[in-house]
């Protein structure tokens, strides 16, 4: 009688035997797979890189902004409506500061693209982001050199900044940054600081970026512009009520009635996450979608092939049942042989997947992460599928009749 392990051998030489047929009948398990593998990774990743990004900007903050700038993904009606909301100012960051008590920490922060000039040297599309000097508090900014901004750098609206590291780097490659002079916007500022190198990050590089206190900013590039407000509690518990008492602060200096919308927005990090949740969902609900009717289209065919073996081992089958093999026998074999069969397309679908992911993160700012239970499920798809569509034909070979089966040519 055929073991397991005899099966398991038999599939695989006759998968050898067999190679361009059998990497034909395999090749949708194996797109299927590797989709699946490659998806959970890249979401995976960016799952750790939100989070990573939310804890290191602080759970207790929450941000007031004019636009919703994430509102163009799930209402645009409401985007296109906020963007005739009046600005944020600043006297609405030190409004905040001076009257709510427990807003522990409040920035203002805008940003703008300009070239960066020291001599000869340049930095193309530098970040320019004006911000008060609570920056510092409100994310992980840790100091190369120098110092950070100051208060009384942003109220006497000082000429000075602080580098990003690959600004240092480009423009003072052999020398002290400290205390020379760039030139940015047609003025010159003052080196006091220079941020350390970030590493990772999604989009631009994260390094590229001069702060300036966010009065001369306005200064120099015009106050009709609106602020970005972050506010930190210093207690996540705290958030939701700080929240509220920013709303009803906001909407008293704005005059509105208790029936008029706010023309501002809140949000949280609870708010970015359950946003990022509900779009990496959508994206893996609709490969997993995808990804059904290509294992179904594989399973058919798988089962075509295995109809096909049934067909030339009939008198091999009528040998076994005459030497006293039980049905049971005869149909485990030949599921084992549809499951090997699916499971040698899953384990290059994985091996692929993998590879896919890495290459994705290689060549994109999209990270990666792999995580042992998308083999587990991966493996058992496979396995699903090969004794799903295996069943018919395992159930074909098993009801031949012996005498008959020796009689096939």
């Amino acid at each position: 009688m055929y073991t397991v392990f005899e099966s398991i051998r038999v599939a695989l030489m006759a998968l050898w035997a067999n190679r361009m047929r059998s990497f034909l009948t395999i090749l949708c398990v194996i797109v299927s797979i590797m989709a699946i593998i490659a998806v959970v990774s890249i979401i995976d990743g960016m799952n750790t890189y939100v989070q990573d990004e939310i804890v290191s900007e602080g759970t207790d903050v929450f941000t007031l902004e004019r636009v919703n700038q994430l509102g163009i993904l799930t209402n645009f009606d409401l985007f296109l409506k906020s963007l005739r909301y009046p600005n944020i100012t600043l006297e609405d960051a030190e409004a905040i500061s001076q009257e709510i008590p427990q807003a522990l920490y409040v920035n203002a922060t805008i940003s703008a693209t300009q070239h960066v000039v020291y001599g000869d040297r340049y930095v193309e599309n530098v970040g320019i982001r004006g911000h008060t000097s609570e920056y510092p508090i409100m994310g992980n900014w840790p100091l190369a050199q120098g110092r950070h901004l100051a208060p009384v750098d942003v109220a006497l609206r000082r000429a000075v900044c602080v580098l990003g590291w690959d600004i240092a780097e480009t423009l003072f490659p052999s020398e002290d940054p400290i205390d020379k002079r760039i030139k940015f916007g047609g003025r010159h500022y003052r080196v006091v600081g220079v941020i350390e190198e970030k590493t990772g990050g999604i989009g631009s590089n994260q390094n590229v970026f001069t702060i300036i206190p966010v009065t001369s900013f306005l200064k120099h590039y015009g106050t009709r512009r609106s602020l970005r407000v972050q506010v930190k509690t210093g207690a996540l518990e705290t958030v939701p009520e700080v929240l509220e008492e920013t709303r009803a602060l906001m909407r008293l200096r704005r005059k509105l009635r208790p029936g008029d919308d706010d023309d501002f927005h809140l949000s949280t990090s609870e708010t970015l996450m359950k946003l990022w949740q509900s779009i990496s969902q959508g994206i893996f609900t609709a490969t997993i979608g995808l990804v059904s009717i290509t294992l179904v289209i594989g399973g058919i065919i798988i089962m075509n092939i295995m109809l096909v073996a049934v067909t030339e081992r009939t008198r091999e089958v009528g040998l076994r049942k005459a030497l006293g093999a039980r049905r049971r026998d005869i149909m485990t074999q030949f599921l084992v042989e549809s499951v090997t069969l699916t499971t040698v397309g899953g384990l290059f679908g994985i091996a692929l997947g993998f590879f896919a992911a890495y290459l994705i993160a290689s060549f994109t700012p999209l990270p990666y992460a792999i995580q042992g239970w998308s083999i587990l499920v991966a493996l058992l798809i496979v396995f699903a599928v090969g004794v799903f569509f295996g069943l018919y034909p395992a159930g074909r070979a098993a009801q031949l009749d012996p005498v008959e089966a020796l009689r096939h040519e």
